[in-house]
This record gives C-alpha cells, sequence and structure tokens, in this order.
C-alpha cells in the first residue's frame, strides 16, 4: 500500500491542486492492470484530514485477478486540495459542472498513473460507487486514453423516493447527454432492494444513457435480501454477490 499525492491541473489552467491516493498492488513484478476506484458523495465526509474511502473486500477481489487499484480521493474531500462542489436542488444547472469536475479529477488521476512503472498504460478499469458511478458515466463519454471500459456501481440521482425521480426530464437529459458521448463498454450494477433505486428507476437511468449510444452496456439488478443494497460494492459479502457479473465483464475487456 502506498500514499500518493496526484496532481490535477484545474479546467480553467488556473492552478494545480492534489488529490489523495491510495494504491494496492498484488504479488509479482509487475507492470500490472489498474482499477481506479471513485467513491459516492457522502455529506458527512470530512474537508480535511483523511477520508477513509477503503472497499477492502473489493480491493481484495480485484487483486487476487492480477489488478493493480489506486483508490482517488475526489477534490475536497478529506486531504484533496479544492474545493467540494455540492449541488442542493438537483434542477441546477451546476449538476452538468459538478459531474464534469469529477469526471476531469478520475481523467487527470488516469493519465498520471499511466506514467507510473507499475502500470499497464493501456489496461485501465474505472470503478465507481453511487455518485461515483455517475462520475465515472460521464468520464466515460470522455473516453481516456487506455481505459477499457467502465464498472458503475448504483449510478443515480434526484429521488423522491426509490421508485420516482424528483426531476425527471431532467435526469433523463443528462444521463442521455453523457452517454451520447460513451464510447466504452460500461456495466452498470444495481441490487433489487436499492433503498434509493429500485429497478424501475435503474432502468430508466440506463436506457437514457444508452439511448444515443453504440457503446456495449450491460445491466445487471442483482437480487439481494435485506432493507437496502446501495452499499452493495462495499460489503465484506460483496464480492460473492457482484463476483459473478464483474469477472467475465473484466475477462470480455482484457482477455
Amino acid at each position: 500500500m502506498q500514499i500518493w499525492r496526484v496532481p490535477v491541473e484545474l479546467e480553467d489552467g488556473s492552478r494545480t491542486i492534489t488529490l489523495d491516493a491510495t494504491t494496492f498492488k498484488p504479488d509479482g513484478e509487475g507492470p500490472f492492470p489498474l482499477a481506479v476506484f471513485t467513491h459516492g458523495a457522502a455529506r458527512s465526509a470530512p474537508r480535511e484530514g483523511p477520508y477513509d474511502f477503503r472497499p477492502d473486500a473489493a480491493i481484495r477481489w480485484f487483486l487476487a485477478r492480477g489488478y493493480a487499484v489506486a483508490v482517488v480521493i475526489r477534490r475536497g474531500y478529506g486531504r484533496s486540495e479544492g474545493q467540494r462542489s455540492v449541488v442542493e436542488d438537483e434542477n441546477s444547472p451546476r449538476l452538468i459542472k459538478l459531474i464534469d469536475e469529477r469526471a476531469h479529477d478520475i481523467t487527470s488521476a488516469v493519465g498520471y498513473f499511466q506514467d507510473q512503472p507499475f502500470v499497464v498504460a493501456d489496461h485501465i478499469v474505472l470503478v465507481g460507487f453511487s455518485a461515483g458511478g455517475n462520475s465515472v458515466l460521464a468520464t466515460a463519454g470522455k473516453a481516456p486514453k487506455g481505459v477499457r471500459g467502465v464498472i458503475a456501481f448504483a449510478p443515480g440521482s434526484a429521488t423522491i423516493n426509490r421508485n420516482e425521480l424528483a426531476h425527471a426530464e431532467l435526469m433523463e437529459r443528462v444521463f442521455r447527454e453523457y452517454g451520447s458521448n460513451a464510447k466504452l463498454p460500461v456495466l452498470w450494477i444495481y441490487t433489487e432492494n436499492d433503498e434509493f433505486y429500485s429497478p424501475k428507476l435503474a432502468k430508466f437511468f440506463f436506457k437514457a444513457y444508452t439511448s444515443e449510444s453504440d457503446a456495449k452496456q450491460e445491466l445487471a439488478i442483482l437480487p439481494l435480501e435485506g432493507e437496502n443494497g446501495h452499499d452493495l460494492f462495499l460489503r465484506d459479502e460483496g464480492p460473492k454477490i457482484w463476483g459473478p457479473v464483474v469477472a467475465p465483464f473484466l475477462e470480455r475487456l482484457m482477455p
């Protein structure tokens, strides 16, 4: 395990900030394909000091399959510099700007790690959870060089309840806009009992994103017992449930 400070030039070129990132490497000499993880948008996350986003079971699962893992903390979270963008109302024009900022952070981190000797530069996969899922979906539209595919766990936004959106027309437009530029294969993963996104909403987001894209897209809605499966990616038992879906997706990306 290593801690990194990843330089990111802001979109307007005004200055460079650094993002906190932690890398994990499998046994062996390398170089290795790389999975880049990005987190959700927990408002309780600290704005300074460590932000311990570390889905250990998921990290171990990827390491066991020969991947290095880089867990990147986006701007304004924990020790990552820059202003954390928050949109109080998903109907705000700032929503698209916010997602673009997150995609910019991820793309910059990918470029930085591709220059490191332990990484196979053209064997990268992006993995995002919740709001981080939105972020990797947006990044797929930018098609960063060397990224083979994207895995989005429970992406979505603007819910009144798990079956209803507050701004359905806006969400349809936002997801369609990002999907229209998507050129990378994407695997979407939800659970049947997600607290925020029912299978109905999962299919809504997926349909909007894929409506104007020819990229290969897959939607998996997994059965799961209990009251809420939104955090499946973070759970210790998660890989037993999502692993059988993710493994063949990765094999198709990087045979």
